[in-house]
């Protein structure tokens, strides 16, 4: 029996069902569901990089390059 088996009925003996994770899209999109449940149970699972990186577009569309420019320098000296 693999590895991946026998945690399986380790986890089903403790109570714990696992989660089942898919992507339809290569990795755009994730979804989480437990294990044997219904495929209307999943969930979307955003990762934080994607949220940040809206706002660094947003940012790049609002603003022009000097003003870009002058936050790295102010980020710079609070470090």
């Amino acid at each position: 029996m693999s590895d991946s088996v026998k945690k399986y009925f380790e986890m089903m003996e403790e109570g714990k069902v696992p989660n089942i994770f898919e992507s339809p899209d290569g990795g755009k999109t994730v979804t989480s569901r437990p294990f044997g449940s219904d495929v209307s149970a999943r969930e979307t699972i955003i990762h934080p990089q994607t949220e940040i990186k809206k706002k660094a577009y947003r940012l790049l569309c609002e603003y022009d390059e000097d003003v870009i420019r002058m936050a790295m320098k102010i980020i710079d000296i609070g470090e």
